[in-house]
């Protein structure tokens, strides 16, 4: 039973999430905005075509996602503040979850932004983000939630992301079974981190302002150290984005 509730409850709020306009990032766009003031046109054209971490010095790309994470922080922890004002007990819940929505949201752009730092390819497809590339950001949600599994996951998935890169491959893909298992267990450990999330935010929905005020507080010290903590397991396992035919050469060796 725990199980399916906390996959239910990830799927319900990823939904939600989904719906929000802004939670999609422009890769091209993003890349361009970053790094307009550090690169010629001639550079960013080639970040564009290959990737950050292949062009640029490391220190620079880190710089460069600090910012993005204090920025992001900072607009979390406002929504956050704003949508627990609201005091109707009676419809704690339902509003909880749409807060939960509104920072998994976050979450989700914050996700993309870093990953296109460290040297991602573009995750939207016609402009939109699809299931295959949901099952890809579950795993950097999982790391920013603590989910022990979460981190050994990413590391293989960036390789395989990498040697695809190289090769080519127009649609970032992972077809065994045993990989959707990996991202059903994560989606469930995430989803119970999210039920208690939903109990404090139903709480707090009863007592007007002093609940926006300990959400948004909340919010704030609690997101930087996730986004950090992402970043961190991206940075760590960027190399192979650093010269993906060399990545595709090593993994040969290993066969």
């Amino acid at each position: 039973m725990e199980k399916t509730t906390g996959v239910d409850l990830y799927n319900k709020v990823l939904s939600l999430s989904m719906q929000i306009p802004s939670m999609k990032v422009n890769r091209e766009e993003f890349l361009n905005n970053v790094f307009s003031e550090f690169c010629t046109e001639e550079e960013l054209e080639q970040i564009i075509k290959e990737n950050p971490r292949a062009i640029l010095d490391i220190d620079l790309i880190d710089a460069v996602a600090d910012n993005v994470i204090s920025t992001s922080r900072y607009k979390v922890s406002i929504i956050s503040t704003l949508t627990g004002i609201p005091g109707n007990p009676i419809a704690g819940t339902g509003l909880g979850i749409a807060d939960l929505a509104q920072y998994y949201g976050f979450c989700i752009n914050l996700c993309q932004k870093l990953a296109y730092l460290y040297g991602y390819p573009d995750f939207q497809k016609d402009g939109e983000l699809n299931p295959n590339s949901l099952n890809i950001i579950t795993p950097m949600l999982g790391v920013m939630f603590g989910v022990n599994a979460a981190s050994k996951v990413l590391a293989d998935m960036t390789k395989k992301i990498a040697i695809q890169v190289a090769k080519r491959i127009p649609v970032i893909t992972f077809g065994h079974a045993a990989w959707y298992m990996l991202i059903k267990q994560i989606s469930k450990w995430i989803g119970i981190r999210m039920s208690k999330q939903l109990l404090a935010k139903s709480v707090s929905k009863a007592l007007p302002v002093i609940g926006g005020l300990v959400s948004g507080g909340l919010s704030y010290a609690t997101f930087g150290p996730m986004a950090k903590k992402l970043a961190k397991d991206l940075r760590l396992h960027s190399k192979v984005f650093k010269n993906t035919q060399e990545t595709v050469e090593k993994d040969k060796e290993r066969i």
